[in-house]
């Protein structure tokens, strides 16, 4: 199975209970999203550079329809359909090189462009795959953006020490300025009564985003395409619960959700909107 939905990981189960009979083309946009990923954690920024100039010619060619590397081959039955268009993959190495450069965000706003760069693409694709020939409808492209922002939100909480430590502040500088917090204290220190308030503050913000997400899709038939994605925020939802049910000290184990907490989750979620 492809490194993107590793057997028992939240996108695993999200695949699984989606429905589509399509799970092999999801599992390779996932696997596309990990490589970025695993190319961005490089040790060396040069080679990591070379390493996205060399994919950004890839996706010209994937789509061209003369794809060279695996993983952009197993993408090639998506060239063509409805509303899918892989030269946004484009976006997501945009997103690599900010992580690269260590950027910072301003404003919520600002941090928002780069989520939709990092996960609203892959989301997007993803979405359009799940329409099928009907097309994206808007109220599915408006979901797909929002969850995307949210699942990369959930992740830069879960591993806000992990980040730090790599150089990488997400959490915007104003919004934390005006939390009373300097930015380069709490990069060494995120333990201060301030600092757990506005990380408590922020975590129940995504929460509230994931939870919310059903309602974009007011129509029972968009509910039921799009289960990968309720799935997903439903999982991340409780993964956010776990996270702000235990404190773990900076560089400590993270906590995590059972098995069967996954597993029952996924399938109840999945059930309400078949």
């Amino acid at each position: 199975m492809p490194e993107g939905v590793a057997p028992g990981s939240l996108r695993h189960f999200a695949v699984l209970f989606s429905g589509s009979p399509d799970k092999p083309l999801l599992e390779a946009v996932y696997a596309l999203e990990a490589e970025v990923r695993r190319v961005v954690a490089a040790t060396s920024h040069e080679a990591a550079h070379a390493k996205l100039q060399w994919w950004r010619g890839e996706i010209d060619r994937l789509a061209g329809g003369r794809p060279s590397h695996p993983l952009a081959g197993a993408l090639l039955p998506l060239r063509g359909r409805r509303d899918v268009d892989l030269t946004l993959c484009h976006e997501m190495l945009v997103a690599a090189d900010l992580d690269l450069a260590r950027m910072t965000y301003s404003t919520w706003q600002e941090l928002d462009a780069y989520l939709f760069r990092s996960a609203g693409i892959i989301q997007t694709l993803i979405a359009a795959l799940l329409a099928g020939e009907r097309g994206l409808a808007p109220a599915e492209r408006e979901f797909a953006r929002r969850l995307g922002a949210a699942l990369r939100q959930s992740e830069m909480l879960f591993d806000l020490d992990r980040d730090l430590a790599r150089g990488r502040l997400y959490a915007p500088t104003a919004a934390l300025e005006a939390a009373g917090i300097d930015p380069e204290a709490f990069v060494r220190d995120r333990r201060t009564a301030t600092a757990s308030t506005f990380i408590g503050g922020w975590q129940e913000r995504v929460r509230s985003e994931l939870r919310s997400l059903p309602a974009i899709l007011a129509e029972p038939g968009l509910r039921g395409a799009q289960r990968h994605g309720l799935v997903l925020a439903a999982l991340h939802a409780r993964w956010l619960e776990a996270r702000s049910a235990v404190s773990a000290p900076a560089g400590g184990p993270r906590p995590e959700l059972g098995a069967f907490t996954r597993l029952w989750t996924a399938w109840r979620t999945a059930l309400h909107h078949g």
